[in-house]
């Protein structure tokens, strides 16, 4: 289970993200939503969204960038369309099968 510090900065991340990118969907994956992380451990998270490109993806890193700095974490974001999460390749993917078996959402 997710550690309550933890907890508050995925939310804070994701209300920073959706603040910007009203439809998106976040889930926060790895060993901090496990609760077995170590110190130095990132923050995994990954966020699905209508259409990305390369300015929604750097805009995605600097919000992260902004709350891991802030809050004493790195925060590693996967970006992703809904299209490719739900049907295309990626949903098939290991990383996906993943997220949604252990992820935690926002």
């Amino acid at each position: 289970m997710m550690k309550r510090e933890d907890r508050k900065i995925f939310e804070e991340f994701a209300s920073r993200v959706r603040a910007i990118f009203h439809d998106a969907q976040l889930w926060a994956f790895g060993s901090r939503a496990r609760g077995n992380a170590e110190w130095d451990s990132d923050f995994d998270v990954c966020i699905v969204l209508e259409k990305v490109d390369e300015r929604v993806d750097q805009m995605i890193r600097n919000i992260a960038w902004e709350v891991g700095f802030e809050k004493e974490r790195v925060i590693t974001t996967i970006v992703i369309e809904r299209k490719e999460f739900e049907i295309g390749p990626m949903s098939e993917s290991t990383l996906v099968a993943n997220i949604r078996r252990e992820g935690i959402p926002a």
